[in-house]
């Protein structure tokens, strides 16, 4: 896209159709306007100056950013970067629940007292009291989201582990603010596997939020502060050989640096160094546990189990097989997750968006949920802690027996259930 024209890309579009099939919102409710060439119409009317960006806004909310379009479009058209351009016009408002939400992620003491009073408060009976007689049904958003609080996130929680004493590499860990928020076992899971890889593992002191959310609505100035303490957090980890992120969405914002504040004279190159240092989960750890030879036995007993992809790391990142081939080191069988023909079909979750378009969030979800159950899957693997929440709160919801865990949680249970160390159990 031209710098001059930002919406140059938008008349590449023949309206051939071929977005049409990989689209989950029209999937959804087959309305030309919530496809991806009706956005990319929207667009050019935006371009001309029949729309203006505050008009187009609320209509091109409903785009999940997926970007599976892209990788579909014969002629290169990117209708999520363009979405995303217009929303830096003119931004999604926040809601108010996410902003409040927001208010914790942002501080990492925050978030770690969130997380220790959401222990509690499923742990000591009130949650079961409350969905009992459904006292949040007066607030329908703060009901639904607190229907995603995942069970197992009150079993015990690994122990992080010693230093080796001879690292091959010096790893920084950035730990998700909504999988330490939501998911407290994925970073000391993710760290103990690092470790186990031969890698010194650094964690950030007070990282909050990488500006994920920010970035997706378009708020500049916040994504920007969010962005500038993440570098600073960042500096003072240095020097470290590879970043790995335990939450996909924060591994392709973090990336995005370069991109987004590249250019920036303050900013600019904290963020393409730190952007540069970004590994992919999977690609990083998958062949570095391989040449280590180690033996893993089978995660909590599972036979089959199904990989869910992150769409913006699928579609964005490219990154398809290294997760698959990481899974291959389990004694299970895969499944893959085929909805309506597509591989990598999306979840619904969209971050904000399974508070902002409930009923179409999920009702992209059924589709998946169907072909989860379908698959024969006991266990479904994923990155993204939004898809983990998303997923395994339908497939609670519908009575399926089948677990979504993150991958690192998945991995290092299969390593305290290797053959050699049958009685091996987890750290309270």
């Amino acid at each position: 896209m031209s710098s001059k024209d930002p919406f140059a890309n938008a008349t590449l579009c023949t309206h051939c159709g071929y977005c049409l099939p990989v689209c989950p919102t029209y999937r959804c409710d087959n309305d030309e306007t919530h496809s991806p060439r009706g956005r990319v119409s929207i667009i050019l009317a935006v371009r001309s100056g029949t729309l203006s960006p505050r008009e187009a806004t609320e209509t091109l909310s409903r785009c999940l950013l997926c970007r599976a379009c892209h990788v579909a479009c014969p002629a290169g058209v990117k209708p999520a970067k363009l979405i995303s351009h217009l929303r830096g016009q003119h931004p999604l408002p926040p809601l108010r629940l996410t902003r409040w939400l927001h208010r914790i992620t942002n501080h990492h003491p925050r978030t770690r007292h969130a997380a220790r009073l959401l222990r509690w408060y499923q742990a000591s009976g009130l949650q079961t009291l409350l969905r009992r007689f459904r006292f949040l049904r007066f607030w329908p958003s703060l009901e639904q989201m607190e229907a995603l609080l995942p069970a197992h996130r009150i079993d015990p929680i690994p122990a992080w582990p010693d230093p080796p004493s001879t690292p091959t590499r010096r790893v920084a860990l950035l730990c998700g603010c909504m999988a330490r928020l939501f998911h407290p076992r994925t970073a000391p899971a993710t760290a103990n596997l690092l470790n186990l890889a031969g890698c010194e593992v650094v964690v950030p002191d007070g990282f909050g939020c990488c500006g994920a959310p920010y970035r997706e609505n378009g708020d500049k100035p916040a994504f920007v502060t969010r962005a500038r303490a993440t570098l600073a957090a960042f500096a003072k980890a240095a020097p470290v050989d590879a970043v790995i992120c335990d939450s996909a969405i924060c591994a392709v914002t973090v990336q995005g640096y370069a991109r987004t504040l590249g250019s920036d004279p303050q900013l600019g190159q904290a963020a393409r160094e730190l952007a540069a240092k970004v590994v992919d989960l999977a690609t990083f750890l998958g062949p570095l546990l391989a040449s280590q030879g180690i033996a893993f036995g089978p995660p909590d007993q599972v036979r089959t189990i199904a990989y869910h992809d992150h769409c913006q790391t699928r579609f964005g990142s490219d990154i398809i097989e290294q997760p698959r081939k990481w899974l291959e080191q389990l004694p299970v069988t895969q499944r893959e997750l085929v909805t309506a023909g597509t591989q990598g079909s999306c979840c619904g979750a969209g971050g904000e968006y399974l508070l902002r378009h409930a009923h179409h969030s999920q009702t992209i979800r059924a589709d998946k949920l169907a072909t989860i159950m379908a698959s024969g899957a006991e266990v479904v693997a994923a990155s993204n802690p939004g898809c983990i929440l998303h997923l395994e709160s339908g497939l609670r919801t519908n009575g399926a027996n089948v677990a979504v865990r993150h991958i690192t949680e998945i991995f290092w249970n299969a390593y305290l259930n290797r053959p050699d160390q049958p009685n091996l159990k987890e750290l309270p």
